[in-house]
């Protein structure tokens, strides 16, 4: 199968996933090779999250306090960020895995994650289409805050299915993950 064919083939898997289909995961190439290969989905992330990128610097700008100085926009800086998180967590993921007890659930969760990544940003990406098309930026940025918890919640899913875990260690996964974004989103900037 071609990459591009596992790819679609991963997003129906992730589509099932969200339903809480119990088969979902035979959407999955969930081999050592269907880990490497999973990270395939960097080529239509970096599209995706291109009017991300120029929405938050909007959001940053209108939302600011108006004697703050505002950086200019860069969207080298911004792709760094997301590059290094896509190399930095697996690691880390592997490590709490290891000290969680679940590592031999790792490649699943992984590969899983890996893929739920597009939809998951394709969701975040309606309000910042909101908001540059139609300017608005509160009902845009009411709506990105209510997103977040769906967002939270299959983050959480992900860890407790992929890893085949307890609600607490899922948790600890997300926690991790969050923490690991936001900590390195401060240090970047």
């Amino acid at each position: 199968m071609t990459i591009v064919g596992e790819g679609l083939t991963a997003l129906r898997g992730c589509w099932r996933f969200i339903l809480r289909d119990p088969d979902a995961e035979q959407d999955f190439n969930l081999t050592v090779d269907g880990f490497w290969r999973s990270f395939a989905m960097v080529v239509p992330l970096l599209v995706l999250m291109y009017p991300i990128f120029i929405s938050d610097y909007g959001f940053g700008i209108e939302l600011a306090d108006p004697t703050a100085e505002i950086q200019p926009l860069s969207i080298g800086r911004a792709y760094g960020h997301l590059i290094i998180a896509i190399v930095v967590w697996p690691p880390a993921a592997a490590l709490l895995a290891k000290l969680c007890g679940v590592a031999h659930s790792y490649v699943r969760y992984m590969v899983i994650y890996n893929w739920m990544v597009l939809p998951t940003v394709a969701l975040t990406l309606v309000p910042h289409l909101l908001h540059l098309v139609q300017g608005t930026t509160y009902p845009a940025f009411i709506l990105l805050e209510i997103v977040v918890f769906p967002l939270l919640y299959v983050s959480w899913y992900i860890a407790r299915r992929g890893l085949e875990t307890t609600w607490l260690i899922a948790t600890v996964f997300v926690v991790a993950d969050y923490a690991l974004s936001i900590g390195m989103a401060h240090w970047i900037r």
